[in-house]
C-alpha cells in the first residue's frame, strides 16, 4: 500500500507541474499574451491568401502546448471520439488538458481511498470513478447545448424563409442566422456558410453540419434540401414546413415529458434512497457501516446492490423515456 501511495504521489506531482507549465504558458506568459494581440490585429486586414492561412489553422485543432504530448495525441485515432466530443461540447479545453484533468482527478480519488484504508480494489474503484468526471461533466455540456441548438433551429429556419422570399441566395440567408443567432445555432451556421465559401460542395457543408451537431430535426432540414436540389421547387415553403413540423414536434415532446415527470421523480427519489440513508447511517453510527468497507462480505452485498442499481436504472430510464 506505500509503495502505491507513492506511486500515486509521484504520478500526481507530475501531473500538476504539467497542468501549472500550460497554464502559464497559454494565460500568464507574455510572450503568449502578445502573440494573442498581434493574432487579432492581424485577422482583421487578413485577405486573398491570408484567409486560406487562417482556414489552415481553424482546421487543425491543437491538443496539447507540450509538444512531445501534442506528438503523441496526433498520432492517436481520435482517442475514441473524445476529440470530436470536446468540439460537439464547443469545449475550449485542448485534449491533453481534458487527459490530464483526468489524470488528476484519478490520482485524488485513489489516494482518498488510500488515505481511508478502504483497501486497494476499493481505491482503484473510487479513482476509475472519478478520473470519468471530466467526460462526464463534457457529455453534459454537449447534451445541453444540443438541447439550445434544437429550441433555436425553427426560429432560424423561418428567417432563413423570410431571407429567400425577399429574393436572398440560400448561402446569404445561412449568412444571416450566423450573425443574427448566438451560440449554438450561430456560430455553427457561420462555419458552415465559411465552408461553402472555401469551395465545399453545399451538400458536403450540410453534411458536415449534421456531424457537428446530433439533431434529429437537423437531418430532417439537411435531407429536405438535397431532395429540393435534386427535384427543384419553392426551398421558402418547404424551410417554412420544416420550421412549422418541428415546432409541432417539439411541442409534442413537451407534452410527454409532463406525462413522464411524474415517473422520473420516482426513479430519482428510488436511486437516491440508498445513498441518503447510508450517509444516516454513516452519521448515526460510523463503526456499523465500516462493515461494509473492510469484510469481505460487505464488499460483496456492495457489488450486488450496485449491480441491482444499475439494473433499476437502466429498467426505468427506458420506461420513461419516450422518443418523439
Amino acid at each position: 500500500m506505500t509503495i502505491v501511495i507513492g506511486l500515486g504521489i509521484f504520478l500526481s506531482l507530475i501531473l500538476l507541474i504539467e497542468g501549472g507549465y500550460f497554464f502559464y504558458h497559454q494565460y500568464i506568459s507574455p510572450h503568449q499574451r502578445t502573440m494573442k494581440r498581434r493574432l487579432r490585429g492581424s485577422a482583421k486586414r487578413a485577405e486573398g491568401n491570408e484567409k486560406v492561412a487562417e482556414q489552415e489553422i481553424l482546421r487543425k485543432r491543437k491538443l496539447s502546448d507540450v509538444p512531445w504530448m501534442q506528438a503523441l495525441l496526433t498520432s492517436a485515432s481520435n482517442f475514441g471520439g473524445l476529440e470530436q466530443l470536446l468540439q460537439q461540447a464547443n469545449s475550449k479545453m485542448p485534449l491533453g488538458v481534458f487527459f490530464l484533468l483526468s489524470g488528476c482527478l484519478g490520482m485524488v480519488g485513489g489516494l482518498f481511498g488510500a488515505y481511508k484504508d478502504w483497501g486497494l480494489p476499493a481505491a482503484l474503484a473510487l479513482g476509475v470513478a472519478t478520473s470519468f468526471v471530466p467526460w462526464l461533466a463534457v457529455k453534459m455540456k454537449r447534451k445541453k447545448r444540443f438541447a439550445s441548438f434544437q429550441r433555436q433551429l425553427p426560429e432560424a429556419l423561418d428567417l432563413m424563409a423570410r431571407a429567400l422570399r425577399a429574393g436572398h441566395a440560400f448561402s446569404v440567408g445561412m449568412k444571416m442566422v450566423g450573425d443574427e443567432f448566438p451560440d449554438p445555432v450561430g456560430p455553427e451556421f457561420a462555419r458552415t456558410v465559411e465552408e461553402i465559401s472555401f469551395g465545399i460542395d453545399v451538400p458536403e457543408a450540410l453534411g458536415n453540419l449534421t456531424t457537428r451537431v446530433e439533431c434529429a430535426d437537423l437531418k430532417f432540414f439537411v435531407t429536405a434540401l438535397s431532395v429540393q436540389r435534386e427535384t427543384g421547387g419553392n426551398l421558402a415553403e418547404i424551410i417554412e414546413a420544416i420550421s412549422r413540423l418541428i415546432r409541432q414536434r417539439y411541442e409534442l415532446l413537451g407534452r410527454v415529458q409532463a406525462l413522464s415527470a411524474e415517473g422520473k421523480i420516482s426513479a430519482y427519489i428510488l436511486i437516491a434512497l440508498p445513498f441518503v440513508m447510508a450517509g444516516v447511517l454513516w452519521t448515526l453510527n460510523e463503526e456499523y457501516m465500516t462493515l461494509l468497507f473492510e469484510d469481505p462480505l460487505g464488499h460483496i452485498m456492495m457489488g450486488g446492490g450496485a449491480f441491482m442499481m444499475l439494473l433499476g436504472a437502466f429498467v426505468m430510464k427506458n420506461m420513461i423515456q419516450i422518443k418523439v
